[in-house]
């Protein structure tokens, strides 16, 4: 009889992931990602799922498949508050499907995703890899990505040195730096509002600006204190900077978080998370010029970030980004009544960042 027959296929029980799958769990993220890279989950674990402010009192949403008592494969959701049009919803961003590799191809991740699907009120996968964004398709998620990405050029001359001899990058940065001003101008932001770095942790304010500023999205990811507190302050191997707008009388009115890497040979400036009111030009201005100077001091090359919201992208564009391809794809299921089908083909009051899901990983 086949392996992948139906009397086979009826054997495998999926199930929530306990402390006694965890051995043949480790082993078999060995095998299929090799030793450093499983070293490496151990070490995040804990973070990612256990301490996880969203994680239910019954333990982390990881579902395991077994057959006969075998762990055949797993898979691993983040919990996250999903704010849809007015509602918030129980959602889980995915992680990437694991399979032992004797019985890949067997329609066992398919039934991994299944089973997570059903067991939240909206199932969001985002920066898939080629084999999770071909499943999701083939599952008929929605697909409404890539998320759009957008660029800030800081150093010209950097980038002309990846693609010419030096002396000639360094003899023509001043004429790339002249036409980069004059083709994407940045007009300066006037107001009351200022953008400082953050001293401090993630307190209550975060938790009223959450409630005031959320409302002006359609779709955006819970981002209280308790959430941001945990998602940039307390992470293992990433360290982050964050820049808070405040108006003259010292009220908070929105952050952005930063990071700076290096990519090919250059500093790249990541603008991680960026959140205030869509419609409040004068703060989305001041955090946006304040993490250009940010990068400019750690001489970064470029500065990139993500969202779909048309709003925040009027206001990139008053800074000079522009929009360039994206790799972050982004499909999604909602269960829930309020949402129609044109909700998800009209994207431009969406926000989705690159500090939502897990997509900021390197160490």
């Amino acid at each position: 009889m086949s392996s992948n027959s139906p009397s086979t296929r009826a054997k495998i029980e999926i199930c929530r992931r306990s402390s006694a799958e965890t051995p043949a769990l480790e082993a078999m993220y060995a095998e299929v990602f090799g030793e450093k890279a499983a070293g490496d989950n151990r070490a995040r674990w804990r973070w990612q799922y256990d301490e996880n402010p969203h994680c239910p009192p019954e333990g982390p949403e990881i579902w395991v498949a077994k057959q006969n008592g075998v762990v055949l494969g797993q898979y691993a959701s983040m919990p996250v508050r999903l704010f849809v049009k007015g509602r918030t919803l129980r959602a889980s961003w995915g992680m990437d499907v694991m399979v032992r590799p004797n019985v890949q191809r067997k329609g066992i991740g398919s039934r991994l995703f299944l089973y997570w699907d059903e067991n939240v009120e909206a199932s969001l996968g985002l920066g898939l890899s080629a084999a999770s964004y071909a499943l999701f398709k083939k599952l008929r998620w929605e697909d409404v990505g890539p998320v759009p990405c957008y660029t800030l050029v800081l150093d010209p001359g950097a980038l002309l040195e990846r693609r010419l001899p030096r002396p000639m990058a360094r003899a023509l940065a001043p004429l790339a730096r002249l036409a980069f001003s004059f083709a994407f101008p940045r007009r300066k932001t006037r107001g009351d509002v200022m953008a400082r770095p953050m001293e401090g942790v993630f307190g209550e304010e975060y938790d009223a600006l959450w409630q005031a500023a959320s409302r002006g999205y359609d779709f955006i990811a819970e981002r209280t204190a308790a959430y941001l507190e945990w998602k940039y302050h307390r992470v293992p191997f990433v360290s982050y900077d964050v820049l808070e707008a405040r108006r003259k009388d010292g009220t908070l009115s929105g952050y952005c978080v930063l990071r700076a890497t290096e990519r090919n040979g250059m500093v790249l400036a990541l603008l991680v998370d960026l959140f205030a009111r869509p419609d409040d030009n004068a703060t989305l201005g001041a955090l946006l010029d304040g993490a250009a100077a940010w990068a400019k001091d750690r001489k970064a090359a470029r500065m990139q970030t993500f969202t779909f919201d048309a709003r925040i992208v009027a206001r990139l564009a008053a800074k000079g980004f522009i929009l360039i391809p994206s790799p972050m794809q982004f499909c999604l299921r909602i269960h829930s009544d309020h949402v129609s089908e044109g909700f998800y083909r009209d994207t431009s009051r969406w926000h989705v960042t690159f500090g939502d899901s897990d997509q900021d990983r390197e160490a």
